[in-house]
């Protein structure tokens, strides 16, 4: 099987992430940030999963996206359900992910050109 190489030039390409960090474009982010596909990041005021809220996740909703990526830090966790009842009724796909699975699954989306958003939590 011949392999190539594939870059990804996008500009919210994850170049590495942590429970303690998100680099991005050069930027390291030590507080939690949203990540879009197509569109800038921007930090939101939440440093466990449980301070995930429903406002929050209707601000994510608004951008329409395939795939919400919640990456938790160093550990899967789990949002209440009724916080996410959004994306169901909207039909957007759901990945819980650790930091680092999450900043790789959402480069790959990004590489496969997919509108996807990634809510990475960090606890500073």
């Amino acid at each position: 099987m011949e392999l190539s190489e594939h870059r990804n030039n996008h500009p919210n390409t994850i170049q590495s992430a942590d429970a303690s960090h998100c680099s991005i474009g050069g930027t390291k982010h030590q507080s939690t940030i949203v990540i879009p596909s197509y569109d800038d990041t921007y930090a939101v005021d939440i440093k466990s999963i449980d301070e995930l809220d429903d406002d929050t996740v209707e601000r994510l909703c608004q951008g329409q996206p395939e795939v919400l990526i919640i990456a938790t830090g160093d550990q899967i966790e789990f949002p209440s359900t009724a916080v996410l009842d959004p994306l169901v009724k909207r039909h957007i796909g759901l990945e819980i992910l650790d930091n680092q699975a999450a900043a790789r699954t959402f480069n790959v989306l990004l590489g496969e050109d997919r509108k996807a958003i990634c809510l990475m939590i960090i606890a500073a």
